[in-house]
């Protein structure tokens, strides 16, 4: 439990806890990391630069104590109702660090004693507001708060933590504007709290984010397959299961927002034919993925796979849609072999150009934009993700277990290169450094679970 907790005051909507320990093995830890990074130096000259001559090893470090906290008093001034707390070795130093920050114009802080801690903020006004919240009630012995802080790793570089009555509250007002019922999110549960952490590790950095609801959801969870049937290369993978579910809570809260929706739903599915009920949720109870690879113009090849228990029912649910498409007159619908069996292939008239190919075979739904993914996907692809050894060193650095709701795969190795590249070829300026910079970064895999009351998103960054 951060120790600033002990004095932030109980009606805070959020707070954010920084190691600022510099001798720690955490802090060793990020910095070998920063280290891999050839702009680690630029970044330091921009510091100083910015600041007018500060420097971090000299002015910035002794100033603070083990560690920093910011804590949100509201949402009010644009968010801007912060207080920042540390608990110097000495107060001098901190007074030197502020000052000089003032007479280079960086800085407008004021400082306020708070017990052992000094608060900072940029106007009395605010200090006087915390000082006079923390005197009650202290967010240490908020139970959610300290329900979601014992679930974070306490040897993390950052924790932070937000109100989930605040985050929910929010949330409602938003969407009653728009014309929603009041507290429409609360059909899904009470959110409690929400929190995450980031820590740096010895080939990059680890990630947690986690959500309290009440009742707790409990999502559908499945073991990856479809990595061994979509094709190596990917830039980006995102796969989950039971769509339909997804799908249905969605109808659900549209339903209750909008007026006369669901005669409008029963309309339609008259007009084309097709029912959800009977159709299109039978076909979306199993895995199902979305990977996308880079492309040889500005957009990207994408492929959706599909599992599914009924291929003759998802073949002839494409070809209706198919039927439908063509309606507009503009679409070209045919149907075409590839890899021995037959697929739809639809083209839409451009610029750009884009020809779509779907079909069912060996258990599966696909949808692309590329013949030869399609064909690898019908026959099987000589190379695939699951084989990718980028990708099953990112799994097993995000030590991702054999059951999730949920997961994604990000390749930056081969992805930011291509993005930076695309920039270039659309006109813009991307500077050399910024390839160097992005090097580093070689993949992310993030996955959502359940744990106890809690849904959580982990997931690590490989830095190398």
């Amino acid at each position: 439990m951060p120790d600033g907790a002990g004095i932030a005051p109980a009606s805070s909507i959020a707070f954010v806890s920084v190691n600022t320990d510099f001798s720690s093995d955490q802090w060793k830890q990020v910095t070998k990391l920063a280290d891999r990074f050839p702009g680690k130096a630029l970044l330091i000259a921009e510091f100083k630069k910015q600041t007018k001559g500060l420097d971090f090893g000299h002015d910035v470090k002794p100033a603070l104590g083990p560690e920093v906290d910011l804590v949100w008093l509201d949402a009010l001034n644009n968010g801007n109702d912060v207080v920042g707390l540390t608990k110097p070795d000495t107060k001098a130093k901190l007074d030197t660090l502020l000052e000089k920050s003032r007479s280079k114009g960086e800085s407008q802080a004021v400082t306020a004693q708070v017990g052992d801690w000094v608060a900072i903020a940029d106007s009395r006004a605010k200090l006087d507001r915390f000082k006079t919240a923390s005197a009650g009630d202290k967010l240490a012995d908020n139970k959610d708060f300290k329900h979601a802080f014992e679930q974070l790793d306490s040897d993390s570089s950052v924790r932070a933590w937000v109100s989930g009555e605040f985050v929910q509250s929010q949330l409602d007002h938003g969407l009653a504007s728009g014309g929603a019922p009041p507290r429409l999110s609360h059909d899904l549960g009470d959110l409690h709290s929400i929190s995450a952490a980031a820590k740096a590790e010895k080939d990059g950095a680890s990630v947690e984010l986690d959500g309290v609801i009440d009742p707790t959801p409990d999502p559908a969870t499945f073991s990856p397959s479809l990595p061994d049937a979509v094709p190596g290369g990917a830039l980006l993978y995102v796969s989950t299961t039971r769509l339909d579910s997804q799908v249905r809570t969605i109808i659900r809260l549209v339903g209750k927002s909008v007026p006369n929706f669901e005669t409008e739903l029963s309309q339609v599915e008259g007009v084309l034919g097709l029912s959800l009920e009977n159709d299109i949720y039978p076909l979306l109870k199993g895995e199902d993925a979305v990977a996308v690879y880079p492309g040889t113009g500005p957009i990207p090849r994408v492929l959706f796979v599909q599992k599914v228990d009924d291929e003759k029912k998802a073949s002839s649910l494409l070809r209706r849609f198919s039927a439908i498409a063509q309606l507009g007159g503009n679409i070209q619908a045919e149907t075409v072999q590839l890899a021995g069996e037959s697929v739809q292939k639809l083209t839409f008239p451009g610029p750009p150009n884009i020809t779509i190919y779907d079909g069912a075979t060996k258990g599966k739904l696909f949808v692309t934009n590329e013949q030869n993914l399609a064909e690898q996907t019908i026959k099987g692809p000589a190379d695939s993700l699951a084989d990718d050894p980028l990708y099953k060193n990112a799994r097993d650095a995000a030590d991702m277990p054999g059951k999730v709701a949920a997961f994604a795969f990000g390749d930056e190795e081969n992805g930011l290169p291509y993005v930076l590249r695309l920039a270039q070829e659309s006109g813009n300026v991307v500077p050399p450094q910024a390839f160097a910079n992005v090097k580093p970064l070689h993949a992310t895999v993030v996955y959502l679970v359940k744990d106890g009351d809690a849904l959580r998103i982990s997931g690590f960054q490989t830095i190398k």
